[in-house]
């Protein structure tokens, strides 16, 4: 049996990083699975894998496109933990394969670590760009199973650092210097790993959302396909919504841009540069994006990805204010709107098994806008077979 090491240029983790082990064991476990398996259970113990483990491919963890999900957990907010916890030793445990690299910055003298999966195969794979949430970084543990959805279909996976946590430190938050970080990620991945073209992805929740919106503007002719999670579209709305409620974010929004973003400051000015909005006209009708958010989020209020599809939209398809204030009163889908949503004749089969149904469902040229019953959550299949549908 002959198993080959791929050549990433990356600076590995440690000497001896999981190479070996990223191309000799899914050999062993195939044969083994052919063999009838390890036959280590003893009698009366049960088989409910444990929180993160992978479990085994059925007909429900493998779509229709033979992709595999080999994570148990369908949406982050069941994920075991908190939503920001990040620690390298879950990785290990949950993704072996998957490595830490550091990518120098193009912007600056700093690096960026990163997690980073390339099996080093020679046919050309969809690359899967991931970018952590708000308040968190690049070990954020609710994405290990977006890593091992990559692991198991044998595509890229990049997982960046991006200056880190958005904590109010003025090179986080979508400055200049995170925006730069992203590029790079995409960059090392495309000059390092055999990389399908017409099948790149982006995938951010959150403030991930925010900062993908980003990303896809500045590569709007790159990218098959954009999936959004309750998305911070508009840094200077966010911080008002936020500081109505006492609540970290807008002190973290504050000092990210210099102060409180009020009219005719340049607080304001630097804040309204850092938004999503900013620059999403850039994108808008150049590339598939699908936004969804729960009805009942309170933290990322759903009128952010209702204003953000609308400048994706065509004009004639954009949702009315009069819709939006009505919707954000009533927590509920307004019956005008009901009538134009696809929801009924669409397969939203993923987000059923989520118990997350479809209440809204809106398509305009290559912009899709999805609301659903639940509050600041990403479910995890329903986006990743979406992105395995797209193609350029």
């Amino acid at each position: 049996m002959y198993c080959s090491l791929p050549m990433t240029g990356a600076l590995p983790e440690t000497e001896n990083a999981p190479r070996l082990r990223r191309w000799c064991l899914p050999v062993l476990a195939l044969t083994l699975t052919l063999l009838g398996g390890c036959g280590d259970s003893e009698p009366g113990t049960s088989d409910q894998p444990s929180a993160g483990a992978e479990q085994p491919v059925t007909q429900d963890s493998r779509d229709t496109a033979g992709l595999q999900y080999p994570s148990e957990h369908l949406r982050v907010t069941r994920y075991p933990g908190e939503l920001a916890d990040a620690d390298r030793d879950t990785w290990r445990e949950q993704a072996p394969e998957i490595e830490r690299i550091e990518i120098a910055s193009s912007a600056d003298d700093a690096s960026q670590p990163a997690l980073y999966y390339d099996s080093g195969s020679e046919r050309e794979k969809p690359l899967l760009l991931v970018l952590h949430s708000w308040s968190t970084d690049y070990l954020q543990n609710i994405d290990i199973p977006l890593g091992q959805f990559a692991v198991a279909n044998d595509w890229v996976f990049m997982h960046p650092n991006f200056r880190g946590q958005n904590d109010g430190r003025p090179e986080s938050t979508a400055s200049d210097l995170a925006i730069a970080d992203m590029q790079d990620a995409l960059d090392y991945a495309l000059d390092n790993a055999s990389i399908d073209r017409s099948r790149i992805y982006l995938l951010g929740y959150s403030g991930g959302a925010l900062n993908a919106m980003h990303l896809a503007s500045r590569n709007p002719d790159l990218f098959a396909g954009v999936s959004l999670w309750v998305p911070v579209y508009d840094l200077v709305s966010w911080y008002q919504w936020n500081a109505e409620r006492g609540e970290k974010y807008a002190e973290e929004i504050a000092q990210a841009c210099g102060g409180e973003p009020t009219p005719g400051t340049d607080a304001h000015d630097e804040c309204a540069k850092r938004s999503a909005k900013s620059r999403i006209e850039d994108a808008a009708g150049k590339v598939r994006v699908r936004i969804a958010h729960g009805i009942g989020d309170q933290t990322v209020p759903p009128e952010q990805a209702l204003h953000a599809y609308n400048d994706l939209a065509d004009e004639a398809d954009r949702i009315s204010q009069e819709q939006i204030d009505q919707l954000m009163a009533d927590r509920r889908v307004p019956d005008a709107l009901k009538e134009r949503s696809i929801h009924a004749q669409e397969d939203h089969a993923r987000f059923d098994e989520a118990d997350a149904p479809v209440l809204l469902h809106l398509k305009s040229g290559l912009a899709e806008l999805i609301l659903f019953d639940g509050e600041h959550d990403m479910l995890y299949r329903p986006g990743l077979e979406w992105l395995g549908e797209q193609e350029r």
